[in-house]
């Protein structure tokens, strides 16, 4: 409007912001892309075989490996899995309408534990989502890899109760972000030192959540009980390497499940003894230290601390 003789008129106030200010100013979609990117950086999946199923796969941090994973064949399934799903269909009456619920949303389950919400709890939500999404980034490049079949593909009779998913069963992807969610936030949450498999062997509440929503699974028909120990292990895994790798710590633990073994159900107890049994899961330690994480990075998981 009106004359301009294209001269500056106004200064910029990005003008030497520092990258926490800059991050905050984002808009919302951009900011997501901004952190799913530093939070890539960081993890990765190993897969050997791109034209076959893979019998083994890993998760990395930092290149190195920190998760596991070895696929259970059909026959293990069919003789040691399946019958599972007949005595869980039992209790599809009493869980349908979680079931139906926890299709699109986890994370209000865990609300329920530790008051959340976009006012007061805006960097908790953030980083959880943001982990969340690093889950699925991890997880669906797995089920591919592993090929797993869903419990459909084994009997006409199991008819779930909800939409099959039109991917590979292992390992299950509400598992992995149940647990993933469950320990980020208990890192959060509780006012005591972070150890999730101690807090897991306690039955913590958010713990209580995650088993619930993956045992869902296999009540509505989707998925077997070792899809769930196998997502379990991955999202604890992941998310408590991502905690040790904020909190600036040198290792984090790295762990192996043997699926190619493994025939029982999965609750939270059993969970709890195959984190003790080295011929179920078996825990070692790996090194995660390396670059500085972003300084706008650190000063989220700072903020996101001082919210509880």
């Amino acid at each position: 409007m009106g004359h301009w003789d294209g001269s500056a008129d106004r200064s910029p106030v990005q003008a030497g912001r520092d990258s926490w200010t800059a991050f905050r100013s984002m808009g919302a979609r951009p900011r997501r892309i901004v952190t799913d990117r530093a939070l890539g950086d960081l993890f990765a999946v190993d897969l050997g075989d791109t034209g076959l199923a893979n019998a083994e796969g890993h998760v990395t941090c930092r290149a190195r490996r920190i998760v596991t994973l070895t696929r259970p064949d059909d026959a293990l399934l069919a003789e040691h899995q399946l019958h599972y799903l007949r005595s869980y269909a039992d209790l599809r009456p009493d869980r349908l309408g979680e079931i139906n619920s926890q299709i699109g949303d986890l994370q209000s389950f865990y609300a329920m534990v530790g008051y959340m919400s976009p006012e007061a709890t805006p960097w908790t939500i953030a980083l959880n989502l943001a982990v969340l999404r690093l889950c699925a980034a991890i997880e669906m490049p797995l089920k591919h890899g592993f090929d797993v079949p869903r419990p459909i593909a084994m009997s006409y009779k199991v008819q779930p109760v909800i939409q099959t998913p039109g991917h590979g069963a292992w390992p299950s992807g509400h598992a992995t972000e149940a647990f993933a969610t469950a320990t980020l936030l208990t890192r959060l949450f509780y006012n005591r030192g972070f150890d999730p498999v101690a807090e897991i062997h306690g039955e913590n509440e958010l713990y209580r959540h995650a088993a619930r929503i993956a045992m869902n699974r296999t009540v509505a028909g989707v998925h077997f009980p070792t899809d769930s120990m196998a997502g379990a292990v991955l999202g604890i895994t992941l998310a408590e390497a991502l905690v040790r790798l904020l909190d600036a710590e040198p290792t984090t633990p790295a762990r192996r499940f043997r699926g190619d073994s493994y025939q029982g159900d999965f609750n939270l107890f059993l969970l709890s003894s195959a984190l003790g049994d080295d011929a179920v899961i078996e825990t070692t330690s790996a090194p995660c230290d390396g670059p500085a994480l972003p300084a706008w990075l650190r000063r989220m998981w700072s903020e996101a601390q001082g919210e509880w």
